[in-house]
């Protein structure tokens, strides 16, 4: 999980780094990029330091990557090839690894106490 962990917070500075290098990127663009960026660096230093208690947070890492995906496309900065690649290529890197990191806490949890952790039993009724 470290090296995960590791590898989300530099995704996440190198892409709030991204608009220094396409400095006619549009202002939408160079914002998704810099919050987006920041937040994935935040998150991904956030589980590196507390990976039991931050669990949680690789769904929502996941879901910022998947917009670092879609943003080149919703956000219509495509005509940026380098910039478009850069984020879709980032983007499944940092869903890839926050899968990676889930799983593995998932299965360190059960590894450990033999039981499902309690937010990923289904519940049975009867």
């Amino acid at each position: 999980m470290t090296a995960t962990s590791v590898f989300t917070v530099l995704a996440g500075v190198w892409i709030a780094l991204t608009p220094l290098f396409a400095p006619d990127l549009s202002s939408y663009a160079a914002t998704s990029d810099v919050v987006t960026g920041v937040a994935v660096a935040v998150l991904g230093l956030l589980r590196l330091l507390r990976p039991r208690r931050t669990a949680a947070l690789a769904v929502v890492l996941t879901l910022l990557g998947a917009w670092l995906v879609a943003a080149p496309f919703v956000l219509g900065y495509g005509h940026h090839p380098g910039v478009a690649w850069n984020n879709v290529i980032v983007g499944v890197l940092v869903v890839m690894f926050s899968g990676v990191s889930a799983a593995a806490m998932l299965s360190s949890v059960r590894h450990t106490t033999g039981k499902v952790p309690p937010t990923s039993r289904a519940k049975v009724r009867s």
